[in-house]
C-alpha cells in the first residue's frame, strides 16, 4: 500500500514540476534597436534645415531611399511598439517635408 501510494506522490511532484518550469518564462529586456530619437530632437527638427544640420541634431540616417539625395529613413524597433519610422524628405539639399509615423516612440 505504501509503494503505490509513493508511486502516486511521485508521479504527481513530477506532474507538478513539469508543468510549473512551462509556465515560468526566464526575464527578457526589451531589445530596441534603430536610432532612438529624443522628444527635444524632434521639436529641434523643422523645414528648412540642411543635411548636416539634420545629421548633426539626429546622426545618420538608418535607411536611404533609392534615391538618395531626397529621402532619410530613420527607423526603430521596440517590442512595446514594433517597427516605426521618421521619415525626412530633401528638396534642394533642404528638408522639405517630414513624416512619422503614429508609433514612433521617443526616449
Amino acid at each position: 500500500m505504501f509503494i503505490r501510494l509513493s508511486k502516486y506522490a511521485l508521479f504527481f511532484s513530477f506532474s507538478l514540476i513539469l508543468t510549473s518550469c512551462g509556465l515560468l518564462k526566464p526575464y527578457q529586456a526589451e531589445l530596441g534597436q534603430g536610432n532612438f530619437v529624443q522628444q527635444e530632437q524632434l521639436d529641434q527638427l523643422s523645414i528648412g534645415m540642411t543635411k548636416d544640420q539634420v545629421t548633426f541634431l539626429l546622426g545618420t540616417p538608418m535607411l536611404s531611399g533609392l534615391d538618395t539625395e531626397q529621402h532619410w529613413i530613420y527607423t526603430t524597433y521596440s517590442d512595446a511598439a514594433g517597427y516605426a519610422s521618421l521619415v525626412i524628405e530633401f528638396t534642394e539639399g533642404n528638408v522639405s517635408a517630414i513624416r512619422l509615423s503614429d508609433n514612433f516612440l521617443t526616449e
